[in-house]
């Protein structure tokens, strides 16, 4: 015959449960600092396009996390693929949205685009030089202090200052083995602080 030990209503000092019968939850001050305490991430394998001229959401290209601690921070891990359909003088930008990760661009210039990234594509003695069939990396990793244990949203944005900016495909997307679908994601990790 089988015997089973089961411990009920095990409590921290503070009266938190760390095992209620069915699962034991280690509070996150038991854990040193650098460890990872939870990862969520999404994956878009489908296509969004904009013609917005100020930063948008990528549909599909969000996710949310609930620190356990104040002294948490959230590694933000993006990857993402995007082109255009203007073979000159046409810019595209990426940033992320969310917590304080809208402070992950560069520095004010002008009338310049503060972003993480951008391109620009541009003619050369009347040569247009072009990235209309290719997936260009849009990538960023950065290290958040929300300072908060309420639910946070972090958001791919794009924008592109003339015609049609493309996600996870290229302009024509005709039906050759020559042409890519890409795959694009964005991972938060919890850190213990």
């Amino acid at each position: 015959m089988a015997s089973t030990l089961r411990f009920d209503n095990w409590e921290d000092s503070n009266g938190t449960p760390i095992l209620d019968g069915t699962n034991l939850a280690l509070p996150s001050s038991a854990l040193p600092a650098g460890s990872v305490l939870q990862v969520v991430s999404t994956t878009k394998t489908d296509t969004f396009s904009t013609t917005s001229s100020s930063f948008v959401d990528v549909t599909g290209l969000s996710v949310s996390i609930t620190p356990v601690s104040t002294n948490s921070k959230i590694l933000i891990l993006l990857d993402m693929n995007i082109t255009s359909n203007v073979t000159g003088g046409c810019g595209i930008q990426y940033r992320i949205n969310g917590g304080n990760a809208d402070t992950f661009v560069g520095d004010a210039a002008g009338t310049r685009t503060r972003a993480i990234r951008g391109y620009r594509s541009q003619g050369s003695n009347g040569v247009q030089f072009n990235w209309r069939e290719s997936l260009m990396p849009a990538t960023g990793t950065f290290l958040d202090s929300p300072n908060t244990t309420s639910s946070i949203t972090y958001s791919a944005q794009v924008q592109i200052n003339t015609n049609t900016l493309y996600v996870n495909r290229g302009d024509g997307d005709g039906d050759a083995t020559s042409i890519t679908r890409g795959a694009s994601s964005i991972t938060l990790m919890e850190i213990a602080g």
